[in-house]
């Protein structure tokens, strides 16, 4: 896995500390000249209550652990906020009450178990054992926390990422003041403190440092490691400190101090890994884990001399967290999804315990039915219930056949877990999936069974990441490539696949979509070129982007009036939103009247014709053909949370799959009553190429 795990190493770890999964972004692209809009001013009102979270999937990033004197379990997760467990891992129940971010990056309990959050949103503290959370940020300028500490005078000390520093509260967390004295780098990627009150700081690339006054001043503590990347920090009850260096910035592995930071020496016999180590605890009995970015989880027993690899029952190997109870149990925390496992034989062993952690990072959802009718009550294998398959990054394919409220892993034949598209045929069980090549599985997955069982159909033809799937009335199917292979078509179930990028000046594909008359729109990403359109089954392209301002296409929608519509990406914070072409392409139009949002990630349309963009700040909804748009977020974790994928279900009700939330679904039908769909023209399939 090591190789494809190097190839995006550097963004992902940084990614841990920012937002996770940022759309990629490249030099800004010269812009072509807007055709303004000529639309009613009116402006469409929000919905409330639009949303309700289904049941899973389970799982989510396990970003931040901690457990208290009653032995309760709290993770933090990137996207789903904090969950507890009051069982030891058993279950777990989202506790979210007053949290205005879902992005939690540490977490600290001091010793009348007042809990700590440290966010991108600052510090909440919650005095109720989580029920609920209030904002303390007083002082605190650089509010992007992602390390906490707490000695044993109630004193909080709270790691910034890339800001201030450090700050230091006396109060509980009421007041915050800034002790960066003679601390130069103020990315601090964890702290800990000694049995002397000592503070240690690890930072990203300037190594580690050391406070014998409470935080009033810092000394540095790099000999022998200059300009060393510390991930994390575990103190032992020899007073031994141990770092997790990363390969970005040298030494790798675990490195060792004996003289309270003074040297430091690598520790690295048994430690196969060449991944960063991301976390590090010392438990009561003298043994030490670490937790690697891609290897699992390490021990040693011999204060760092000698590790083993202790990963049975760990399904999920990227480790970011640790924590212990008075039991002398392990947690950690697991990143793409994998949640929470807990081992009570000091590591020799580990299970899954996600029952109740809904933190999913869900890029591509799907609603089957066999049959064409979508309002039929025999449109799914379940009846009158949705059959939804929620394909996430990180663990693969999930299905369920009760309109979420129970979900199955379903990934037999399906090695590749980081699931980037999805589409269905309208018989016959067929599904078609893409995915990101990691780990040496990407690319086109076939289920004709339901998604019972998978096989890969790339053919030794698509060897890059597959962003987006189309299948046409002829029942060929188009896959839109990224970076730089472009669109490749099948014209017999995926048994082969043909380049077909005549024309195509850009070979990074983020969406494709048909038209009733089948010509096809690929949406380009990083080139300037926006929209490209075929006319001849993709047999050659022409670019079709007049007007079209923001050029990085990640949705492609077409309604049964012909109107196509856009949905893009922002460039440094310019641009993004919604286009509309009435005219096959030829012209666009910004449509941005109530749309609030710059990064758009998918567009869909429902039976009626109301239009639904799934956006990095909620969802929005358009009634009358893009002229105004109202937010219909309301109920999404958080309101303004980032949604990937959207699809229409049995009756008319919408899914939408979430960064860090699972798969929400509306509350209500988004058709109402006795109200009859638009009428759909009947296709013209192409001739099959030749």
């Amino acid at each position: 896995m090591r190789v494809g795990l190097f190839a995006f190493l550097a963004g992902i770890v940084l990614a841990l500390f920012g937002n996770a999964f940022a759309q990629q972004r490249q030099t800004k692209p010269t812009r072509n000249v807007a055709q303004k809009q000529n639309v009613k001013t009116r402006v469409q009102q929000p919905d409330q209550g639009f949303w309700e979270q289904t049941n899973g999937p389970q799982g989510g990033d396990g970003i931040a652990l901690a457990t208290n004197a009653s032995g309760h379990v709290f993770v933090g997760t990137q996207g789903g906020s904090i969950f507890r467990s009051t069982d030891n891992g058993e279950t777990w129940t989202g506790v979210n009450n007053g949290l205005t971010t879902t992005n939690v990056r540490a977490l600290a309990i001091n010793s009348p178990s007042h809990i700590f959050a440290g966010t991108f949103g600052g510090v909440f503290r919650s005095t109720d054992n989580g029920d609920s959370w209030t904002a303390v940020n007083n002082g605190l300028e650089f509010p992007s926390v992602i390390s906490l500490a707490i000695n044993s005078s109630g004193d909080i000390f709270a790691g910034t990422f890339e800001g201030g520093g450090v700050y230091r509260s006396t109060d509980n967390g009421d007041n915050w003041t800034l002790i960066d004295n003679g601390l130069t780098n103020t990315y601090v990627t964890a702290l800990a403190i000694n049995a002397n009150a000592q503070i240690f700081a690890a930072t990203f690339g300037g190594g580690a440092f050391r406070s014998t006054d409470n935080g009033d001043s810092w000394t540095n503590l790099n000999t022998g490691v200059p300009n060393a990347t510390f991930l994390s920090l575990a103190i032992n009850a020899s007073g031994y400190i141990f770092a997790g260096g990363d390969p970005l910035g040298g030494p790798v592995g675990v490195l060792r101090s004996t003289d309270n930071g003074d040297s430091w020496e690598p520790v690295n016999n048994g430690l196969t890994t060449g991944n960063g180590i991301n976390a590090l605890v010392a438990t009561s009995n003298g043994s030490l884990f670490a937790g690697s970015y891609g290897d699992g989880v390490f021990r040693s027993t011999d204060n760092g001399d000698n590790w083993s690899q202790m990963n049975s029952g760990l399904t999920a190997i990227f480790v970011l967290s640790f924590a212990t109870n008075a039991s002398g149990d392990i947690f950690a925390g697991t990143y793409f999804g994998g949640g929470v496992f807990r081992s009570t034989d000091n590591g020799d062993t580990w299970s899954e315990q996600n029952s109740g952690i809904i933190a999913t990072d869900v890029r591509a959802i799907a609603i089957f039915f066999p049959v064409p009718s979508r309002f039929s009550a025999s449109a799914s294998r379940s009846g009158g219930s949705d059959t939804i398959f929620a394909g996430t990054y990180g663990l693969g394919m999930f299905r369920s056949f009760d309109s979420g409220q129970s979900w199955e892993k379903i990934n037999n034949g399906l090695p590749a877990v980081y699931i980037r598209s999805l589409a269905t045929t309208s018989s016959g069980g067929r599904i078609f999936t893409g995915a990101d090549f990691i780990g040496g599985a990407g690319g086109v997955y076939r289920s004709t069974d339901y998604g019972d069982s998978w096989v890969e159909i790339n053919q030794g033809v698509i060897t890059t990441d597959v962003r987006a799937l189309a299948i046409n009335a002829s029942g060929h199917i188009f896959a839109g490539t990224d970076p730089g292979s472009g669109v490749f078509r099948s014209t017999d179930n995926g048994d082969s696949w043909t380049p077909v990028n005549n024309g195509l000046g850009c070979g990074s594909i983020l969406s494709l979509a048909i038209s009733y008359d089948g010509d096809i729109f690929a949406g380009t990403f990083g080139c300037g070129d926006g929209v490209y359109r075929s006319t001849d089954n993709g047999d050659s392209w022409i670019l079709s982007n007049t007007g079209l301002t923001s050029t990085d296409v990640a949705g492609l929608a077409i309604n049964t009036n012909g109107y196509i519509f856009a949905g893009t990406q922002s460039q440094m914070g310019e641009g993004g939103g919604m286009f509309r072409s009435t005219d096959n392409g030829e012209t666009w139009t910004e449509q941005n009247i109530g749309f609030t949002a710059l990064d758009v990630n998918t567009v869909l349309i429902n039976p009626i014709g109301h239009i639904f963009a799934g956006a990095a700040g909620g969802v929005f909804r358009s009634k009358n053909d893009g002229d105004g748009w109202s937010n219909v977020s309301s109920g999404l974790l958080p309101p303004g949370g980032n949604v990937w994928a959207l699809d229409f279900g049995f009756g008319g009700r919408a899914f939408a799959g979430t960064a860090g939330g699972g798969v929400f679904r509306s509350v209500n039908p988004t058709v109402p009553p006795n109200v009859p769909p638009r009428p759909r023209p009947t296709p013209h399939p192409r001739p099959t190429p030749p």
